[in-house]
C-alpha cells in the first residue's frame, strides 16, 4: 500500500510494479496502472458521494435521454455528461446532482425549470419519457433488491457494478466453461474470479459481497442467484449416498456484457481450479487469509485480501 494524492486529498492504494534486475529501476504495466487509478478514484467517489460511470450511464438510460438533453437539464457543458460516462470524475457538486436526478421527482422539477431550452415537441416527449420511467428500470425488481440490498459500492463488494444482467452472464459463463458444477464449487469459482479481477484492475466483476462460512467463501444470496439465472439446468444426483444439485448450461450463447479482461480472469480461474474436487477447493479456501480472518464471525471478506490469495 502507498499513499497517493487526488484533488489535494490522500488515499492509501494498492501499488504493484516490477523491478529491473539489471538497473533496479521500477516500472509498471498498463494493467498495474489501471489497478492503482481505479483504487484511487473509487475511494474518492465513495468519500464524496460521486456515482461510478455505469451508474451515471444507467441514470441517463432510465429516462431514455441523449447526452444533449440530459446535459441541458442539468446545466452541464455540451459534452460533459458523455465524458462522465466514459470515466471522467465529476466535481462533487455535479456528482451529487447526477445522483439526485435518479429520483424521478427531482428530474421532473429540473426539467420544468429549463422548459425554455427545448422545442415544445421535444419537451413534451422528454416529459412523457420521464413520467413513464420506473425508479430502477435498468434492473429486475425485487430480485435486484434481494441480491444487492441497499449496499453501496465499497471494498467489500470490490467497487464492482451492481447489475443483475452482468451477474447472470458471469454465472452462465463460468458454468459453460467449467461444465457441470456443484453450487459449492461454483461459489468458489465466483469468489476467486471476482477477487482475481479486483487484484488485476481494482474492480470486481459481479459487485457481490462474500461471507466466510463453514464451506469457505460464499456470495450473498447465492441460492437465489442460481435459481434465477436463465438457461441453467438444475438436476439432482446422488453422490456418496447423498442427493445434491448439479448445474449445467443449456445455452452456448454469450451476451456482450462481460469485458475481455473479465473473461480472461474467469478463464484463468477455471483453468487453475478445473480439476479440483469440491472437497479440495473447500480445503484450499480455508487456507486463504480472507476466510481465516472472518470465519469465526461469518463476516464479509474485504477485497483487500485478493493480494494475499494462495490458490490462484
Amino acid at each position: 500500500m502507498e499513499v497517493k494524492e487526488f484533488r489535494k486529498e490522500k488515499f492509501p492504494v494498492h501499488v504493484r510494479y516490477y523491478v529491473c534486475e539489471d538497473t533496479g529501476e521500477q516500472f509498471t504495466t498498463t494493467e498495474q496502472d489501471t489497478l492503482q487509478f481505479n483504487d484511487l478514484y473509487a475511494q474518492y467517489r465513495i468519500k464524496h458521494g460521486i456515482p461510478f460511470p455505469d451508474e451515471i450511464r444507467m441514470i441517463r438510460q432510465k429516462y431514455n435521454l441523449n447526452y444533449s438533453q440530459i446535459s441541458r437539464i442539468l446545466g452541464f457543458g455540451a459534452n460533459q455528461y458523455a465524458k462522465y460516462e466514459s470515466g471522467e470524475i465529476p466535481s462533487e457538486s455535479n456528482g451529487k446532482m447526477i445522483m439526485a436526478v435518479g429520483e424521478k421527482n427531482v428530474m421532473l422539477n429540473l426539467l420544468k425549470n429549463c422548459e425554455s431550452t427545448f422545442q415544445p415537441g421535444e419537451y413534451d416527449r422528454i416529459l412523457t419519457s420521464i413520467i413513464k420511467s420506473e425508479e430502477t428500470n435498468f434492473n429486475t425488481y425485487p430480485l435486484y433488491k434481494i441480491i444487492y440490498s441497499d449496499s453501496r459500492r465499497s471494498i467489500f463488494n470490490g467497487y464492482g457494478p451492481k447489475s443483475i444482467e452482468k451477474l447472470f452472464e458471469m454465472v452462465r459463463y463460468i458454468v459453460r466453461k467449467h461444465g457441470e458444477v456443484f453450487p459449492t464449487k461454483l461459489n468458489k469459482l465466483m469468489f476467486y474470479s471476482d477477487f482475481c479481477n479486483y487484484r488485476k484492475i481494482g474492480q470486481s466483476i459481479s459487485g457481490l459481497q462474500y461471507r466466510a462460512l463453514n464451506f469457505g467463501p460464499v456470495p450473498d444470496h447465492y441460492a437465489t442467484i442460481y435459481d434465477n439465472v436463465p438457461y441453467l439446468d438444475k438436476r439432482l444426483i446422488e453422490v456418496h449416498g447423498m442427493v445434491g444439485t448439479i448445474l449445467s448450461s443449456k445455452s452456448d450463447e454469450c451476451d456482450v456484457v462481460i469485458s475481455d479482461v473479465e473473461m480472461e480472469t474467469m478463464d484463468y480461474v477455471i483453468e487453475k481450479l478445473q480439476d479440483l474436487t469440491v472437497k479440495d477447493i473447500i480445503n484450499a479456501s480455508h487456507h486463504e487469509d480472507g476466510w481465516i480472518h472472518n470465519n469465526q464471525t461469518h463476516g464479509y471478506i474485504s477485497y483487500d485480501e485478493a493480494f494475499n490469495m494462495r490458490l490462484v
